[in-house]
């Protein structure tokens, strides 16, 4: 009976990208159902804004908790970032559980502080301002739309009373906005953020480059950094460069993903992951970082988690 060949690291890699090359139009075209207000009173909304930053409307979804309707008082605001085939309506979709109704149900165990949530439309952009200037997705984020709900709810503000999250694209958008505008949020948590263990995200072999679907994986990252991508700029995005160079001393910094997460293969996430825990000891920098055995990629990771990680970064309201 013959051995089986072995198969190197790097080939589990190529493979790794193919498949994520081929398959990545599987998730478009999901739609979210419309909510009826929860039992305990919360309520999900979508609206929109006028947005100079994208020359357009900036979309969004909001979670109201259990006693916004029923009380005059002010809440805090976490700013929770999608994945790269979801929109700011995905988190409602009730595939993986319903999390408006868990969120509801953290709120009135007391387990977490009653909040707003607000998940803002991040197209594919990676929460980056585009190279070329087009639209500016980080500064819809950041400052367009923080000054929208401020002006438009009943929230809080100051640094203390904001936080960011997210998953996959949109935890790799959270942990870098928060590293590059720690005077802004409180606090980050990122469930199965997309950290690249190369410094450039196109580094792949030849084969890969050649395949018929690389148009597209190459078309994402050249549209928001630059083509041919601007290594400077994707650096002075990218998690790990923040990690090292930015000033982080008290940013509470979480981070987590799952050891089944289909992009340990595809993109080798978990050592991308490894490597953005060492950069933050190394600097000296308190965080919390989780494997858990086991677990996939985005959503569902999310919901097994989210006490964990609403209760991080809603610590200071």
């Amino acid at each position: 009976m013959r051995d089986r060949p072995r198969i190197s690291g790097m080939q589990v890699f190529r493979i790794g990208i193919l498949a994520l090359l081929l398959g990545v139009s599987a998730s478009f075209g999901r739609s979210s159902p419309s909510l009826s207000p929860l039992p305990g009173g919360s309520r999900v909304e979508s609206s929109s804004l006028d947005s100079q930053a994208l020359h357009g409307q900036g979309q969004y979804s909001i979670f109201f908790p259990p006693s916004y309707d029923s009380s005059k008082d002010t809440y805090p605001v976490i700013y929770f970032l999608h994945g790269l085939f979801n929109d700011h309506t995905s988190w409602t979709d009730t595939e993986h559980g319903n999390m408006p109704a868990k969120i509801e149900r953290l709120m009135l165990e007391k387990k977490i502080p009653e909040m707003l949530l607000v998940h803002p439309n991040g197209g594919r952009s990676f929460y980056t301002n585009y190279y070329d200037g087009r639209v500016k997705y980080e500064d819809f984020v950041v400052k367009e739309l923080v000054e929208h709900v401020e002006t438009t709810y009943r929230a809080r503000k100051g640094r203390q009373n904001r936080s960011i999250a997210g998953t996959s694209m949109g935890g790799f958008g959270a942990l870098k906005i928060a590293m590059r505008y720690p005077d802004i949020y409180g606090a980050v948590a990122a469930h199965s953020p997309i950290v690249f263990v190369n410094r450039n995200p196109l580094d792949v072999p030849p084969e890969v480059k050649s395949s018929r679907r690389f148009s597209f994986f190459n078309e994402v990252f050249t549209t928001v950094y630059g083509d041919p991508l601007n290594q400077e700029y994707y650096d002075s995005n990218n998690p790990l460069v923040l990690a090292k160079s930015a000033d982080l001393n008290g940013l509470p910094i979480y981070f987590d993903y799952g050891t089944a997460d289909r992009y340990n293969q595809i993109i080798q996430l978990g050592r991308g992951l490894e490597a953005l825990d060492r950069a933050l000891t190394e600097a000296g920098v308190p965080h919390e970082f989780k494997a858990h055995p086991g677990e996939p990629h985005g959503w569902a990771l999310v919901m097994a988690h989210l006490e964990e990680s609403l209760g991080f970064v809603s610590q200071s309201f």
